[in-house]
């Protein structure tokens, strides 16, 4: 049977709460401190890895051996990671970046894949798709929680990727920015 498991985000909210309990009686500060301390302890065990999570946006003129070189050098900073890529594998789309960044993270054992494909099937979002999909993956990483950031695969005259990246700036997300 799998275990459930908390976000590190909940294991802090009800470290607060024991301790907002244990603060409301006359207890030595001493035995608060013990029993904060193996309960953090125990919880480890319900949590799930705080891993970082990363957002990819990359050119279609992107380099596919600059690309799996700079998620090399962040594996090798932080080990296992989750990485979040607006890719379409059914259709082998968007080209460059987005694809390297696929075929990289898939080859990866501790690396996590999520694909977000641009939304291009609905009408009214035609034109739009791949920005909104963008927005979309920054709004889901900021809404987890938890360690995240942007690499971001620039190529002068690349509206998508810069975008992209300028918006996860503009809503806090540190990024990497570096050439395509």
């Amino acid at each position: 049977m799998d275990r459930p498991t908390l976000t590190t985000e909940q294991k802090r909210r009800f470290e607060e709460i024991l301790e907002e309990i244990l603060g409301g009686y006359p207890i030595d500060r001493g035995i608060v401190d013990h029993v904060m301390a193996n309960f953090a302890a125990a919880m480890d065990y319900w949590c799930e890895p705080d891993l970082l999570t990363i957002v990819y946006t990359g050119s279609r003129l992107a380099d596919r051996q600059k690309v799996r070189k700079d998620l090399t050098e962040l594996y090798d900073r932080y080990g296992g990671f989750r990485i979040l890529i607006g890719y379409d594998r059914a259709r082998d789309k968007p080209s460059g970046g987005d694809r390297y960044a696929y075929e990289w993270a898939a080859a990866v054992p501790d690396v996590t894949v999520e694909l977000h494909p641009a939304p291009w099937h609905i009408p009214e979002l035609a034109r739009a798709a791949g920005p909104v999909r963008n927005g979309y993956m920054i709004g889901l990483v900021q809404g987890r929680g938890g360690r995240y950031g942007m690499l971001a695969h620039l190529f002068d005259g690349s509206t998508g990727s810069a975008g992209a990246a300028a918006f996860a700036r503009h809503a806090g997300m540190a990024v990497w920015g570096r050439p395509a």
